[in-house]
């Protein structure tokens, strides 16, 4: 019971949205394609969908086992929903809800109590029951969303296909709703995958997270799995901020300025140019280091919001990184521009075949 493409490739002209990709979602899961801009994520969701067909080659997408790569969207029983909505305008919600059953063929068509019980446990489900005869002039951007998510939903699809579904959203709205979509997908398991470019959405909505970059695949596994274990630079960079320190791998260490940092699980070939990666929040500042550290100047700080943020200078060689301190850790510091302090690094990575991001 599941949904797999397998060797999917699709061009543009001279451009490749595609290039021989394959996925597999098992049955009940939630998966976002995270990408940025041009990566394929919308190209691969439609072509799962229906809504466009691979290169000719030996693609397949199969439904549950099911080959349907040559069938057409109206016979896959995808739900499709859109960034912007498309409801009908001069549609009730109630209506909007109940439209992809009343336009089916009379010999597949439920009779008109099973379609309006069907609309009513969706409306209690979306938590839209009082607003079953309003227009959608009259909803919130949110509300819009949850309906158009119901009509989806109420064909009864085999997998439910979200692309970038709450990207019209202001940032409260948006929270809100990853929330009640998490909730959603937890009580009717129905197999979904949604596009996203929003990196804190994919890793917080998610069963799984596939990331793709210019038509690939390049990292697929738990939100856990990807930002801790990030298989490759692009990855690493790809899901939040990162400092980029350069230096060589040394017996099991690699060596920034005159300074040994020990290193996670990748250490690369000894006596090797390398480049360290390091989140800002893997930083420790301090007056007085208790281990290998590198001496630095403050340049600026920012503790506007749930984190303090610092701009920092290496003394040796002037690069500039950042460092995110919690506020109690800021306010213990009280840093001040220009003043000098020092920084140990905490679980360094390193790529030392590949780190262009």
């Amino acid at each position: 019971m599941s949904v797999e493409v397998k060797n999917v490739t699709k061009k543009f002209g001279g451009f490749t949205a595609l290039d021989n990709v394959s996925l597999k979602v098992e049955s009940g899961e939630l998966v976002a394609l995270l990408g940025p801009s041009g990566s394929g994520k919308t190209t691969l969701l439609r072509t799962i969908a229906g809504l466009e067909f691979s290169d000719p080659g030996n693609a397949q997408v199969l439904f549950y086992g099911e080959d349907v790569t040559h069938i057409p969207a109206s016979e896959r029983k995808a739900g499709f929903a859109f960034q912007h909505y498309a409801l009908f305008r001069h549609m009730t919600v109630f209506e909007n809800i109940a439209f992809g059953l009343r336009v089916r063929p009379k010999t597949t068509r439920p009779p008109e109590d099973e379609i309006r019980a069907r609309v009513d446990k969706l409306l209690k489900l979306i938590q839209l029951e009082p607003m079953a005869k309003r227009f959608p002039a009259q909803l919130s951007g949110g509300q819009r969303q949850r309906v158009a998510l119901a009509r989806a939903l109420a064909v009864e699809p085999k997998v439910l296909l979200l692309d970038e579904p709450f990207g019209a959203l202001d940032a409260k709205v948006r929270k809100e709703l990853r929330r009640w979509l998490r909730q959603l997908h937890d009580e009717i398991h129905v197999t979904t995958l949604f596009v996203t470019h929003d990196q804190e959405e994919a890793l917080e909505v998610s069963d799984r997270v596939a990331i793709l970059r210019a038509g690939k695949i390049e990292q697929i596994g738990t939100p856990e799995e990807i930002y801790d274990h990030p298989a490759s630079p692009f990855v690493y960079d790809f899901l939040g901020n990162v400092n980029l320190f350069s230096g060589r791998v040394k017996d099991g260490a690699v060596v920034i300025g005159e300074t040994h940092f020990a290193l996670g699980e990748k250490t690369g070939e000894n006596d090797t140019a390398a480049v360290a990666f390091v989140r800002p929040h893997d930083i420790r500042v301090t007056r007085t280091p208790s281990g290998p550290a590198l001496a630095a100047a403050v340049i600026r700080s920012n503790a506007a919001g749930p984190v303090a943020n610092l701009e920092l200078k290496r003394l040796d060689s002037g690069e500039l990184f950042t460092v995110q301190l919690s506020k109690e850790q800021f306010q213990e510091l009280a840093p001040k521009p220009g003043e000098p302090v020092f920084v140990e690094l905490k679980n360094v990575k390193i790529f030392a075949d590949d780190y262009s991001i």
